[in-house]
């Protein structure tokens, strides 16, 4: 439910009224696991930061992985999976803007 409601702007910073924040809220009533995943939140910068740093490693590989490909099959080391091209089309010939772009949506089981 915290995934869920930080994804459409819940805000770490509201106060129940007596002051404590959603963390103090879950440290209190013993959810360990909740105040841990609300803590991470909080230290990544917000929801935004803290989805973007588990995809960010994924997609450095795959933006080098997009740079190598064409050498590793001139190499005979990366051959086609198949006769399509829908994949070498959408990996290779999209422009490399556009590609990041497209991965930035890549969801994460952050997301979920």
């Amino acid at each position: 439910m915290c995934k869920l409601l930080l994804s459409r702007g819940a805000s770490l910073d509201a106060r129940s009224n007596i002051g404590h924040d959603p963390e103090d809220i879950a440290r209190r009533r013993l959810h360990t696991t909740t105040a841990e995943f609300l803590a991470a939140v909080r230290a990544a910068g917000g929801w935004q930061p803290y989805v973007a740093a588990q995809r960010k490693p994924y997609i450095d590989a795959l933006l080098a992985l997009r740079q190598r490909l064409p050498a590793l099959r001139a190499r005979g080391r990366a051959a086609p999976a198949s006769s399509e091209r829908v994949h070498e089309r959408l990996f290779l010939e999209t422009p490399g803007d556009v590609f990041g772009h497209v991965l930035t949506f890549w969801q994460s089981d952050r997301d979920s």
